[in-house]
């Protein structure tokens, strides 16, 4: 009897806005355009994603003849499931942030983000082929043990990014400094140091403003915290906007003057090629995957003295012939992460699983 293989994929959450679910989409179009029978499973799913499943409902699709595709970046029961399915596996790996910068800001997170370290142990010997979306998260795959490795970094369609909100541009698009970080306010995306950048900056330019651009659930001490820096420094033109529709994202990278990023734990970092595409100089803290997500593009500073960063990013602005040269740095970087080449590392990927 001839069988037609199936790929799912199958993931702990999945929400809106989130690079992960956004890549597990782009996923479900490309396989399908390829003409597979591919669906979404998940543990948790946000009220907007209408096309995915509870992950439970993946068992009447299950088999050995078919393939299941993992996005492992927390602890989940889903890895329990993931083990014993008897489908072929390929493990996309998104990293998992160390649980110490989670200790008395959220300990259950913590202890969630623990387990899923050790599922990642664990899921080694039940995996063909286990994918990192960076050098770096190939890396830690191998330290726990996956044999057959590679790099599938996250999928980005550009083709997407052609809407922006006029009103906020029309609102800031004036003669002031735009400094900006997109990511989750987080104890390990370090938006304390920002703020401590832009705190000397403001000193030298207060015509400026710094955005920071990400939600806060399950992070709310944090949250808390970084407000009452703010207070406490006395800075002014600092906006915590919180999560954001994704035409007003783009306004902000469109206003942007610099992308400024402090993190310490990072296993891609997609803003950093967002930036690239949207011609914002990049200044990044050399930590974890973001050497390997800039290459040679940007600038990457080994410390965090807040006063010569401040400089830094008033020399950027001010010097065009300087700015000029890292833009066009950050365009041949962008084209490594073009939509076409990553299609292909993923055909490429997914017959050595399709053909085993």
């Amino acid at each position: 009897m001839w069988f037609k293989m199936e790929i799912h994929q199958i993931l702990p959450t999945i929400s809106p806005g989130d690079a992960i679910g956004n890549e597990v989409l782009l996923i479900r179009e490309i396989l399908k355009s390829w003409g597979y029978e591919s669906e979404i499973f998940a543990q948790n799913i946000h009220e907007s994603i209408d096309c995915a499943n509870y992950y439970l409902e993946h068992k009447k699709r299950s088999s050995k003849n078919n393939v299941l595709i993992y996005h492992l970046s927390i602890g989940s029961e889903v890895s329990k499931y993931v083990m014993n399915a008897p489908d072929r596996k390929i493990l996309l790996y998104h990293n998992i942030t160390p649980p110490h910068f989670f200790y008395g800001i959220n300990d259950n997170l913590a202890l969630i983000l623990g387990h899923g370290r050790n599922e990642l142990k664990m899921l080694a010997e039940k995996t063909d082929v286990a994918l990192g979306d960076s050098e770096y998260n190939r890396l830690e795959l191998e330290e726990n043990g996956y044999k057959e490795t590679g790099v599938l970094p996250l999928l980005i369609d550009f083709s997407k990014y052609d809407m922006h909100n006029t009103k906020i541009i029309d609102k800031y698009d004036d003669n002031w400094t735009n400094i900006l970080f997109v990511g989750r306010i987080s104890p390990n995306k370090k938006q304390e140091d920002i703020i401590k950048c832009f705190y000397y900056y403001k000193a030298i330019n207060p015509n400026s403003r710094l955005f920071l651009i990400g939600g806060f659930n399950g992070c709310e001490r944090y949250y808390n915290y970084l407000e009452n820096l703010i207070n406490d420094l006395g800075i002014k033109d600092v906006y915590l906007l919180g999560m954001v529709d994704f035409a007003d994202l783009i306004a902000y990278y469109m206003l942007a003057d610099i992308f400024l990023c402090m993190s310490e734990h990072e296993g891609f970092n997609v803003p950093l090629i967002e930036s690239m595409h949207f011609g914002v100089p990049i200044i990044a803290y050399n930590s974890t995957a973001i050497p390997y997500t800039m290459g040679e593009a940007g600038i990457l500073v080994n410390r965090k003295c807040y006063p010569e960063i401040a400089e830094m990013i008033n020399l950027i602005v001010t010097d065009e012939n300087l700015r000029d040269k890292m833009i066009k740095k950050q365009n041949i970087r962008l084209n490594d992460f073009s939509y076409e080449k990553a299609m292909d590392r993923f055909k490429e990927q997914l017959n050595k699983v399709i053909h085993k």
